[in-house]
């Protein structure tokens, strides 16, 4: 298998907004360079080609469900070393009597192998159903790093930019369990390890896990993963390293929104905007998430201080605290990827490095003003390039900025979401 990887320049920060209403970034050396890949490039409209691969072999479908409506207790697990044991919940309400809501605590691990608690939220239909329900797994995009800054806080009463969530009640309607991961360290101990894709992704299955311990929910269904900004990120990290963290689970499909790649092309769009305070939480992310790399290296000691800022608010107030510093003074080295450590982790952790192991679907607005819509067109090709890569198909939206684009791609990903939890054959754009 091919990897990408990129001289020490032309390495970046991954930095990305909240799926709907929350402003994140992408940050990149100043460098920029032309992907490392030579093959085709993907198409940058709508229009599909016609090629498929074979259908996942799952042909389950959405249980039909009954009027009858139940109250479900959920027991505290007795083997908290089990991933996905739920350790503590609490029932939310998320505006209607025909859904099932509860904030939890469940069992995940870290990139170095401890057991963490990580929070999040699980939805389901009052109503009884057949057999298996399908799964989708919700990955967030950015928030900040505190507790405070967890999803799950505002569920049951989301802010009316997430207009997303308005999104979910037909999804619920349609008998699929809807869990969404608050991630690492967004309401458990620890730093968050933002853009650090294993986190990311052991964050969204471990939360299906937790939901398939409740035996009246049958979230025993496919399971499909959608995430927007950072969410797409990390929905690119679940497409990535599926057999690696969680092969038993039935993952039929993922759909990347605006994911994060191409990092040089990113940098000089952030490095001096009113999104640099981002550069900040990937540094501090990357130094408390791999031992080897030392912070106080990168960041000045004029402004070392401040970091404790991260842990105080949320994606606001990390503006108000960095953006004013100017970028050659908040940082000690001229190139930060000039240091092999770091320049190792910050490649790792690229959404171009590892083939995708079911289909998946990006999604991106052509007038995204956080993530070029070009970074995702090289990101195309350069999976295609990858030896073993499952069907890969992306569209673009005209007109749309990050934001934005949720709302006008919505109908389409949840088609496509139903065509792989049916069973039937993603489309693949990469050449023959």
């Amino acid at each position: 298998m091919k990897k990408i990887t990129y001289p020490s320049i032309f390495l970046a920060f991954a930095l990305v907004a909240g799926a709907c209403g929350n402003t994140e970034v992408s940050v990149a050396p100043t460098t920029t360079a032309a992907p490392t890949t030579t093959t085709t490039a993907a198409p940058t409209t709508t229009t599909v080609a016609p090629t498929t691969t074979a259908a996942p072999t799952t042909t389950t479908v959405a249980p039909t469900t009954t009027a009858a409506t139940r109250s479900v207790q959920i027991q505290a697990s007795d083997d908290e070393a089990v991933l996905g044991a739920i350790l503590a919940s609490e029932e939310i309400n998320f505006g209607s009597d025909d859904t099932l809501a509860w904030n939890i605590t469940y069992r995940s691990q870290s990139v170095t192998g401890e057991p963490i608690e990580v929070t999040g939220t699980i939805l389901a239909s009052a109503e009884t159903a057949d057999g298996p329900r399908p799964v989708l797994s919700i990955a967030h995009g950015t928030t900040g790093m505190a507790d405070q800054c967890a999803p799950s806080l505002s569920f049951d009463n989301p802010d009316p930019d997430w207009s997303y969530f308005e999104r979910l009640n037909p999804l619920l309607a349609k008998g699929w369990i809807l869990v969404a991961t608050d991630y690492e360290g967004m309401g458990g101990p620890g730093l968050h390890p933002y853009i650090v894709g294993e986190s990311e992704a052991r964050g969204v299955f471990d939360i299906v896990r937790a939901a398939q311990t409740i035996p009246e929910l049958n979230a025993t269904g496919p399971l499909v993963v959608w995430g927007h900004s950072q969410g797409g990120h990390a929905a690119m990290h679940v497409a990535e390293r599926w057999q690696e963290i969680a092969p038993e689970l039935d993952l039929v499909g993922v759909a990347a929104g605006a994911p994060p790649s191409q990092m040089p092309l990113l940098s000089d769009f952030l490095i001096g905007s009113d999104f640099q305070g981002y550069l900040v939480m990937v540094a501090a992310a990357f130094g408390a998430a791999y031992a080897e790399l030392d912070l106080s290296e990168v960041i000045s000691p004029d402004y070392f201080g401040l970091l404790e800022e991260l842990e105080l608010g949320c994606t606001g107030h990390i503006f108000e605290t960095f953006n004013s510093i100017a970028y050659e003074d908040l940082v000690s080295v001229d190139d930060i990827f000039a240091i092999p450590e770091w320049n190792a982790r910050l490649t790792e952790n690229d959404t171009n490095q590892l083939p995708n192991q079911t289909p998946v679907l990006i999604l991106h607005g052509d007038a995204d003003e956080q993530i070029p819509v070009i970074s995702s067109e090289w990101l195309l090709d350069q999976l295609c390039a990858l030896d073993g890569h499952q069907a890969l198909e992306r569209r673009v939206y005209p007109g749309f900025g990050h934001s934005a684009a949720v709302g006008a791609y919505w109908s389409e990903l949840i088609e496509w979401l139903d065509q792989r939890i049916a069973g039937q054959p993603a489309t693949d754009q990469c050449p023959a």
